[in-house]
């Protein structure tokens, strides 16, 4: 049941496990600092099957975040940009997003997004990008806090037997072919492991790209996040080709897991790449496949290097950094504290 009232309503578009688990965490966070907050999850309904082409996907996913039921609030927080873009903004309201369609959203088919969030974000009481990235591209002069995703330290395995992990729940933006190309060319007698899609989705997207399924790759699927991180753990690398980054939150949970992330220097408020590159040059190059060549090449002795200087990189990251941002900074933002 919604309740009649409370100091924070979230509206939550929630369209991938990424995005429910951020938002859970950060109504939780709020909470913590002393505030009501309650979700509102956004049902996309039938209208999800029309979800093509970004222009329609975006105006489908509004429109939804419009009809959401929410509580009364003494303000309403946006989780993403698109549940902004549509609303009639009676009430205080403030946005948190991981990419505005000033970055996300280019050419012809982004213009109707850009334009209404030109005027969603300039009526809102204050901005929280996940990134810095993220919150020089917003455009307009509303106030913002930088709020990243917190992310735990993970256990470290003692046995690292998957020389290579990835992602490839989208297979098109993750670069699933890119990666599968070049692991044929480098992987030599390594094992890669992809998690996110099924095998025979994936034999499919390789088929119409033209790229055959390279030796030595197993398909795990789509599998619960206990399951993830735990093969997260056991992994020396996490490769990332993706064709664009939204942020890059497997990548930093890759880093807090012991594994070395392997990447190109994906476009868009990628909030890893930076720590990459400091953290080892040569893991990052604009073919992937050098990069992996570099990742396998790295002995024992310098991948435990690379995880303690990781756990160093992170440190801001950690849930009590950020609940210190959410309740020195975010909730007096809010007008709440």
């Amino acid at each position: 049941m919604v309740p009649d009232f409370t100091d924070v309503a979230l509206v939550s578009l929630g369209t991938t496990p990424g995005l429910r688990r951020v938002d859970e965490v950060f109504a939780q966070q709020l909470r913590d600092a002393g505030v009501a907050c309650e979700v509102a999850h956004v049902q996309i309904g039938a209208a999800g099957a029309l979800r093509r082409h970004p222009a329609i996907t975006d105006l489908v996913e509004s429109l939804a975040a419009r009809r959401t039921p929410r509580p009364s609030a003494r303000i309403v927080v946006f989780s993403t940009v698109t549940t902004a873009l549509l609303q009639s903004h009676a009430a205080p309201y403030a946005v948190r997003f991981d990419s505005p369609a000033a970055a996300n959203r280019p050419g012809l088919a982004g213009a109707w997004q850009r334009r209404a969030e030109r005027r969603a974000l300039a009526g809102a009481r204050c901005l929280f990008p996940q990134s810095e990235s993220a919150s020089r591209a917003a455009p307009g002069d509303a106030p913002r806090v930088v709020v990243p995703v917190p992310v735990e330290q993970l256990p470290q395995a003692a046995a690292r037997e998957i020389d290579v992990l990835a992602y490839a729940g989208d297979p098109k933006k993750r670069g699933l072919d890119l990666l599968c190309r070049a692991w044929a060319a480098v992987g030599g007698d390594a094992r890669l492991v992809v998690g996110g899609i099924e095998p025979d989705r994936a034999r499919a997207w390789l088929a119409r790209k033209g790229v055959a399924e390279p030796a030595g790759v197993e398909w795990i699927g789509r599998v619960s996040r206990e399951r993830w991180l735990d093969t997260l753990q056991r992994a020396r690398l996490f490769a990332n080709a993706s064709r664009w980054e939204d942020y890059g939150l497997s990548q930093l949970e890759a880093l807090a897991a012991g594994a070395a992330l392997v990447t190109v220097p994906s476009p868009g408020p990628y909030e890893a790449l930076p720590l990459a590159r400091r953290l080892e040059p040569r893991l990052v190059a604009s073919d992937i496949a050098d990069a992996l060549v570099a990742g396998l090449a790295l002995s024992d002795s310098e991948l435990e290097r690379y995880r303690g200087a990781a756990a160093t990189e992170l440190a801001p990251y950690r849930p009590a950094a950020v609940q210190a941002l959410v309740t020195e900074r975010v909730v007096p933002a809010l007008g709440l504290a």
